[in-house]
């Protein structure tokens, strides 16, 4: 069963009674017995369920009320050690209680336990019609002789889709049905985008090619060799070494180590000493 905070108010309905447990030296205490008709719009049950931490719990595991049945509806629950199915008659009084709880916003968790104070061991329940209890006695069943486990859930599964009870019928139809239309939706709307993001990655990639185009530039090897050749050449040769790089913008940067000192050097060119000449030359735009 889920943790409960130690200081929280737990309010256990059964029988058409209502009892308090309040958490004390680690236990869970009764404080209080109430008629569920003396309970139910008090102000001692509003000033409860004012509190988030309360919780309620409704226990079906003994009926001897003489309240009318919840027509065509059992409770039922699987209980371990040994597995086994819990079930119970869900009655007009449990009707009221979910009803008028649910009215104020607050959640009743339906349990089985034999006693009021072990509501936190009990089994958790929930509302079956025949058909669907049926099936769960036959699942239940076949689970127990550890044989054909996953063939028992799928038909499980199949069996409470195809046969519910006719209370549940045009609520599931209606959810299939919606959820039929939102898959055809988000189709088509996947669809539309689809074909908008194409179209946008066209037209950036053709743009992206036309300014590339606009921007070709010709890496300038002739006029670079122009340029180095103006250092001398033949007996007038001065050159040991050279270096030489381009960027991406096309131009080409060279380094060029003298056998003589040299005072002039050729245009576009500085010396960082008197025997090293750095040059530079820029592209050619096509």
């Amino acid at each position: 069963m889920n943790l409960i905070p130690m200081h929280a108010d737990v309010w256990v309905i059964e029988q058409e009674h209502v009892f308090l447990f309040r958490q004390k030296n680690q236990q869970w205490t009764e404080e209080l017995k109430l008629p569920y008709e003396e309970f139910s719009g008090s102000a001692v049950a509003l000033s409860s369920f004012s509190l988030l931490d309360t919780a309620v719990y409704l226990n079906v595991f003994q009926q001897t009320s003489t309240s009318k049945f919840w027509s065509e509806n059992r409770w039922a629950g699987i209980a371990e050690d040994p597995l086994r199915i819990v079930d119970s008659t869900a009655t007009a009084f449990h009707q009221q209680v979910l009803a008028e709880l649910n009215s104020i916003g607050k959640t009743v968790r339906v349990i089985a336990a034999p006693k009021p104070s072990q509501f936190n061991h009990g089994t958790a329940m929930a509302l079956l019609d025949r058909q669907e209890l049926k099936l769960l006695k036959r699942f239940t069943d076949a689970s127990k002789t550890g044989k054909g486990h996953f063939r028992s859930k799928l038909l499980l599964y199949f069996g409470l889709w195809m046969k519910p009870g006719r209370n549940y019928q045009a609520i599931r139809a209606a959810a299939l049905a919606c959820t039929v239309c939102t898959v055809l939706v988000m189709n088509w709307h996947t669809q539309q985008q689809q074909a908008k993001y194409e179209k946008i990655s066209l037209q950036r990639f053709q743009n992206s090619v036309s300014a590339a185009t606009r921007d070709v530039k010709a890496v300038p090897f002739v006029d670079w060799l122009e340029q180095i050749r103006k250092f001398g050449q033949g007996q007038r040769a001065n050159l040991v070494s050279l270096k030489m790089s381009w960027n991406e913008q096309g131009e080409i940067l060279t380094t060029a180590d003298l056998a003589r000192d040299r005072k002039r050097v050729p245009r576009a060119c500085t010396l960082n000493h008197s025997k090293q000449a750095k040059c530079s030359i820029g592209a050619i735009r096509q």
